[in-house]
């Protein structure tokens, strides 16, 4: 490799990194600072509105972010990503993203969650926190998938670092899920580590196509994030 592919790649990396990093920042300091727990019914607990609240603000301004680096910070891949959530894949894609979705589900329902069953409840409250957050399972993958990826290719970086660093800035804005014991912190942030490495391997796979992994994470977050959330 010369030495001037070399810097680029660096400072490519190194850029993807930062964008990420302010994008996991932004949006989970402002899920944190503003209130819009009044927005939810008033029948519901305290914390099950401050989760509403979380989510809501959090969806929000994770749309507004990757709006505006697409179209105001003029960020082409970004724009290319959000081209690429209705483009075709392959079937060799859906099928990564299906199991890897499949023993991510299983594995949260079996060890997480302390009522599993609750994840088919039918009420207002599933439905509700169900609804709120699933523009994330969207932005998200432009961001961590789409941007990402896109970008480190643009710039000749081999797949396998692609899809670590991929899974790496994806399992940082789960860090709000990790507990107080070494396996509370840990073991979120590997699953969610390796969640988004398959989804990285599945966009290779699919051709930069992100609608495989898009409705993927849509069902990971309808299923199972509010009890998550609500069990933290």
């Amino acid at each position: 490799m010369n030495a001037t592919l070399q810097r680029q790649q660096i400072r490519v990396t190194a850029e993807v990194i930062i964008l990420s990093a302010l994008y996991i920042v932004i949006s989970t300091s402002a899920a944190g600072a503003l209130d819009a727990a009044l927005l939810f019914p008033v029948y519901w607990s305290s914390p099950e509105r401050a989760t509403g609240s979380g989510f809501l603000v959090g969806a929000l301004v994770q749309v507004a972010l990757v709006l505006f680096g697409a179209f105001v910070l003029g960020r082409t891949e970004l724009r290319t990503a959000m081209a690429a959530s209705f483009a075709p894949s392959t079937r060799q894609a859906w099928v990564i993203a299906g199991i890897a979705t499949a023993i991510h589900i299983g594995t949260a329902m079996l060890v997480f969650l302390p009522q599993p069953e609750r994840v088919w409840e039918w009420s207002s409250l599933n439905l509700i926190l169900s609804a709120v957050p699933a523009a994330d399972g969207w932005t998200q993958e432009v961001m961590f998938r789409g941007y990402v990826i896109l970008r480190l290719a643009r710039a000749r970086v081999r797949a396998i670092p692609q899809i670590l660093i991929s899974g790496s800035l994806f399992a940082a804005i789960h860090l709000g899920y990790t507990g107080d014991s070494a396996w509370q912190f840990l073991s979120p942030l590997v699953g969610t580590f390796m969640l988004g490495c398959f989804y990285a391997w599945a966009v290779q796979i699919g051709r930069g196509s992100l609608k495989p992994v898009i409705c993927c994470h849509m069902l990971i977050i309808i299923v199972l994030q509010p009890w998550l959330a609500l069990a933290r």
